[in-house]
């Protein structure tokens, strides 16, 4: 049986400690006398038309991961669902709901008050998967709750209030989301976890360099970094310390999960979070699946406390107690701006259990990039391309770490995916296909224009006026291993100086792309280079990483035609077959009809 715990939940002004309940099961499971209820049968819905919308919103990462399709309900105590008075004057309510298909079922209450004493529970039918229990710990000013899934079409909510409650409690659901594509103990045996792409790699596999051992700070990384739900989708984020190394509740992720450019998201304090998802045996760039984890750490509600989409941050507090049992790890941060030299990311790609992935070269900074769907540009580092792994739609929010360990970004968008070319030139599913992915800058996040509590990150992260630039992850600095460096310029341009990108190779200098907008075109000019003319081959990917055009040339010029593109970001990858090399070039494509 699959018991999984809760930590309850608390508002952060409430000041009362949530703990860790381990109920063995409901009330009901041990009375016979029950009356019967009658299940609740949610409506249909048009799945096929959301498949499609996914197969084209998945490729867009500037967005939650969907998973569900959010049912409106009307259901509560005292117009649905069955009372039960037992012999000792408890009461117990139980409601049934039905939705033909599901993978699993989540829920969202908006209202939740029960007295203390009283429980709720989440189980499914044939009682493999339970969900509890949530008590008056998870009461909040706003009433809201958000559950996490439980597996299956047919699932029980079970409120039990004792006789000597001091009020009566008050539940109300107002929505039911219907998992179609969600993560099932059912399906581990027969595929692989969620539904990121092959050239993924978990958690637990191998990123240490040559000359690095990252392999130490990602274990404790790794430990920081959670999957969320927002109704019917997910994102992901991280644990970020601040200079009181006090652990705050405080989590980073992508403004663009909140804003619900797609129509996904939900009221923070109905999210649910889930820690430590983590594959005891990796799966490394591989077609074999991942297996599920041993354990299952979730909570729920969040209260905002920053966003902006200047460099499309999102700062929230996780509104209960985290657990010390629980080993979590709080990251540290790097506000200067200066280039690392690498980069990686911890993420959870289309809601799948944890992954990871590096880029052995500097990142790049990119000025007002445009990303995907966002409406606004974004100050961004570039991730030019992933040497192990990659990210995909619900990496959203992800952090970026450099090389020692320190976020110094999260995930708005970019065109990375899985499925590249090999040397023969054959399409593979285990490796990626080399485009770029795009960061909002820490930096950036720190203070803005109009700095202030609801829009930089100073406040929270730095709350005695410390002026540090560099913050280590919590058990670093509890250990001793602070970093000291000091910036008066708070906010402003406190990043540092400009990055400037590496120079070419030789060979590829002489190879120039260009747009000519009165043409709608794209030209590689391919230019003599001591008697000799790259053989090239060339593709061009749209901002959601799906190839619309590719050839090969070896003339002065090699013109495609964008006449009939879309307007948007492009990005071109060329690779020279005669010495080797290969670069991608961003092109903004303007076809005005």
């Amino acid at each position: 049986m699959n018991i999984r715990l809760v930590i309850l939940g608390l508002f952060i002004v409430l000041g009362v400690n949530a703990q860790v309940t381990n109920e063995k099961s409901p009330v009901s499971w041990g009375k016979s006398s029950l009356r019967k209820s009658t299940p609740v049968s949610m409506k249909s819905f048009d799945l096929n038309k959301l498949r499609v919308e996914d197969a084209k919103n998945d490729l867009d990462k500037s967005g939650p991961w969907r998973f569900g399709y959010e049912l409106k309900v009307n259901l509560g105590l005292n117009n649905s669902g069955t009372w039960d008075r037992l012999s000792n004057g408890d009461r117990v309510w139980r409601i049934n709901i039905v939705s033909k298909g599901a993978l699993t079922m989540n829920f969202v209450f908006d209202t939740f008050k029960i007295p203390e004493g009283a429980k709720m529970f989440l189980y499914n039918n044939d009682r493999t998967d339970i969900l509890g229990a949530y008590t008056h710990t998870f009461n909040r000013p706003d009433k809201m709750l958000g559950t996490w899934m439980i597996e299956g079409e047919n699932v029980w909510i079970e409120y039990y209030e004792p006789a000597s409650a001091k009020f009566k409690g008050e539940l109300h659901l107002s929505k039911v989301v219907h998992g179609y594509r969600s993560v099932t103990d059912a399906q581990i045996q027969s595929k692989a976890l969620g539904d990121s792409g092959n050239c993924n790699q978990d958690v637990d596999c191998p990123v240490s360099g040559a000359s690095d051992n990252f392999d130490d700070l990602k274990d404790r990384l790794k430990r920081s970094v959670a999957l969320f739900i927002l109704g019917g989708g997910t994102c992901t984020g991280t644990l970020i310390n601040n200079t009181d190394n006090d652990r705050k509740p405080y989590f980073l992720s992508a403004n663009h999960c909140f804003e619900d450019i797609n129509g996904i998201g939900s009221s923070p304090s109905t999210w649910a979070f889930r820690f430590n998802w983590v594959s005891p045996n990796p799966s490394c760039a591989t077609t074999d699946p991942s297996t599920n984890g041993a354990f299952d750490q979730t909570t729920s509600g969040a209260t905002i406390l920053a966003r902006n989409s200047r460099s499309d941050f999102m700062l929230v507090n996780i509104d209960s107690e985290l657990p010390d049992e629980w080993d979590l790890e709080w990251a540290g941060w790097d506000r200067t701006g200066d280039a690392p030299s690498f980069t990686v990311g911890i993420h959870h790609p289309s809601g799948d259990i944890m992954k990871v992935a590096r880029d052995n070269n500097p990142a790049v900074k990119e000025e007002q990039a445009p990303v995907g769907g966002l409406v606004a540009p974004v100050d961004s580092w570039q991730v030019g391309d992933w040497d192990l792994g990659v990210t995909e739609r619900g990496s959203s929010g992800s952090a970026l770490f450099d090389q020692n360990g320190r976020i110094i970004g999260q995930l708005a968008g970019g065109g990375a995916a899985c499925g590249g070319r090999d040397a023969a030139g054959n399409f593979v599913t285990t490796i990626d296909n080399g485009l770029p992915d795009l960061y909002g800058r820490f930096g950036v996040s720190w203070c803005s224009e109009s700095t202030g509590d609801t829009n930089s990150l100073v406040s929270w992260l730095d709350p005695n006026d410390t002026k540090r630039t560099k913050l280590n992850m919590l058990s670093q600095e509890l250990n001793g291993e602070t970093s000291t460096e000091q910036n008066d310029i708070v906010c402003g341009n406190g990043e540092g100086p400009p990055v400037v990108e590496p120079e070419p190779d030789p060979l590829t200098r002489e190879l120039v792309i260009f747009f000519n907008p009165s043409r709608g075109d794209i030209t590689i000019s391919n230019a003599v280079v001591e008697d000799v003319r790259a053989d090239l081959k060339y593709y061009v990917y749209n901002i959601s990483g799906m190839l619309v055009d590719s050839g090969s040339s070896s003339q002065d010029e090699e013109v495609i035609d964008m006449s009939s593109k879309s307007s948007g970001m492009y990005f071109v990858r060329v690779e020279n077959n005669t010495d080797g090399s290969k670069f991608t070039r961003k092109v903004i494509i303007n076809n005005r009809k």
